[in-house]
């Protein structure tokens, strides 16, 4: 399982994805919306290893947390880590998309200190949540604007394009697009369009690289060691078809 040029299909995706949020204890409606996630960022040619392992390793080491907590501001709701750690953005995501589907309006909602931002991007992708923007400042300074503007075309400005895999630890808005939303005076654009990458992954795969290993490594945790006792009970596969 260790080849830097291994390919998987979006089954595989969810498969392999839900299964490592269940070996860091994610509860399973979390481990699903995660693998569903990561579906989407493979839909847009990221690396789906790159962009999560950080993520369950953060919760694996008590960096992150998965209890999740929320309070009512002026402007609108905040979700925050109840915890002295960076919020997990697999709980983060979930509570994300579960206050937006109550209808955000004109309010705004913020994530505090979510580790890793792209995972609640991905979330929102993959829920179809149209017609929203999403803004970040990491702890590294880079500033991170993203739109979606329709079901097939989304829009990213930022400050540095280059590894917005891997910006972490921000304070996250969302709310309705804006025509005013201040952006940083130095920018990169990107707009990607889901069908045109889909199509290519659809007939080669998933490329994924050095940190499967690592990913894979979380999904093995769910499986039942081979021994003569778990053989006994029916774990395993059978001899015959009809076993």
């Amino acid at each position: 399982m260790s080849n830097d040029k291994l390919t998987i299909s979006l089954n595989e995706v969810l498969f392999f994805f839900t299964r490592a949020g269940f070996g860091v204890n994610a509860p399973v409606g979390v481990a699903e919306d995660f693998a569903r996630s990561n579906i989407w960022i493979a839909e847009n040619g990221f690396d789906p290893c790159l962009c999560s392992l950080n993520a369950l390793e953060s919760i694996d080491k008590k960096i992150s947390s998965l209890d999740v907590q929320y309070k009512e501001t002026k402007k609108g709701i905040s979700f925050y880590s109840s915890k002295d750690v960076y919020l997990s953005s697999l709980v983060a995501s979930v509570a994300a998309i579960d206050r937006i589907n109550l209808d955000i309006q004109d309010k705004e909602l913020v994530i505090e200190n979510v580790d890793y931002p792209i995972l609640v991007v991905a979330a929102m992708g993959a829920n179809k949540c149209i017609g929203l923007q999403v803004t970040w400042q990491d702890e590294i300074k880079n500033e991170h604007l993203v739109k979606f503007t329709s079901l097939d075309t989304w829009e990213l400005v930022s400050s540095n394009l280059e590894h917005v895999e891997l910006s972490k630890g921000a304070s996250m808005t969302i709310q309705p697009i804006s025509s005013e939303t201040k952006q940083a005076s130095r920018v990169s654009t990107k707009k990607y369009i889901i069908s045109k990458e889909k199509n290519k992954i659809l007939q080669s795969g998933v490329d994924v690289g050095e940190n499967w290993q690592g990913v894979y490594s979380f999904f093995s945790r769910c499986l039942v060691k081979s021994t003569v006792e778990s053989r006994a009970s029916g774990a395993g596969a059978g001899l015959v078809d009809t076993d």
